[in-house]
């Protein structure tokens, strides 16, 4: 998980890295990432989470990226320790920003340390790339951070009054509808699923064999019976025979990516026409593929990504069978 992190952020500084954008509980995700990121450090995180926070509608993953990254800085400024002050809050947005942000509803999240701060000179370029005031620093973690609010539509600022340490201020649209979450509730994807054991039945196409069997296994345990199948032809092919056997399948997981195949795109272009209600779900591990950013506009009901956790595979599939939205 940890290189597969490290791998989207460099996608997202080179390339862009689209935003796989979902309703996220922000106060389980920073607290994680904070409290990994300073583990075995004298620094440590001191949170304020106002009541009633609104889901955000971010990448969890990248979000994850940005507060690890501004949360080292901080640790860095403090190398002989201290608190970083991290909160968060509902914003309503006028037009109090102007340009910078539309007028909506946001969550904002506040990051400070209490190191010696940013000079005035430096602090107008801390976000261009390369630009560094560390002996051994890349100058890619804050510009990382910038591409990452931007393509959220957010807004980040730094202030850095001299002697007094640097507080980032980054705002990122809220979730719609707002739906109202406590602080410390647990993220209910976690749950056990409770599939009727027996009843489901999966079709899982992936090229590789490994992952065919790890899914299988996912599954199986669950209580799905499932089927997988190596390409997009057979899985065309398994789903037109048990079709035609009075066995159909209730839900498809197709791999986007097929070298020298066909891939989940075109397969899915292709069960449509023979099953306009089929229940699909794309998977890939290509998270910059635009397919995954707008997946209901090719025929997929839900999406899942690799490396697969294993209650959000299992919860994908649930939810895409009873008929919701992943």
């Amino acid at each position: 998980m940890r290189a597969r992190d490290l791998t989207q952020q460099l996608l997202t500084f080179t390339k862009g890295g689209a935003s796989l954008r979902a309703a996220v509980s922000l106060p389980e995700v920073i607290r994680e990432v904070a409290e990994f990121a300073l583990r075995g450090s004298t620094v440590r995180c001191q949170f304020d989470l106002a009541p009633g926070l609104w889901a955000a509608s971010v990448d969890k993953g990248q979000i994850g990226q940005v507060v690890q990254n501004i949360v080292i800085n901080a640790q860095q400024a403090m190398p002989e320790g201290g608190v970083v002050e991290i909160a968060l809050s509902n914003q309503q947005v006028g037009t109090e920003l102007g340009v910078v942000l539309a007028p909506g509803r946001y969550v904002r999240l506040d990051i400070g340390d209490h190191g010696p701060g940013i000079a005035a000179a430096d602090l107008s370029r801390i976000f261009d790339p390369y630009f560094t005031t560390k002996k051994h620093g890349s100058g890619l973690g804050l510009a990382t951070v910038h591409s990452i609010v931007k393509k959220h539509s957010g807004h980040i600022t730094a202030e850095s009054p001299p002697g007094q340490g640097t507080t980032f201020r980054i705002w990122l649209p809220a979730a719609e509808p707002a739906a109202l979450l406590k602080p410390d509730a647990p993220t209910p994807v976690k749950a056990r699923v409770t599939a009727p054991a027996g009843q489901a039945r999966v079709l899982f196409m992936d090229d590789e064999e490994f992952i065919r069997n790890l899914a299988c296994s996912i599954l199986r345990r669950y209580g799905y019976q499932v089927k997988a199948v190596e390409d997009g032809a057979a899985a065309l092919s398994e789903y037109t025979r048990a079709r035609q056997a009075g066995e159909p399948y209730d839900v498809v997981i197709l791999d986007l990516t097929i070298p020298g195949g066909m891939g989940g795109r075109q397969t899915i272009e292709e069960l449509i026409k023979l099953d306009p209600a089929v229940k699909a779900i794309v998977s890939s591990g290509y998270s910059n593929d635009l397919v995954l950013s707008n997946y209901q506009a090719h025929g997929f009901r839900g999406m899942v990504s690799k490396p697969y956790d294993v209650a959000d595979f299992a919860h994908a599939v649930e939810r895409v069978l009873k008929g919701e939205r992943t």
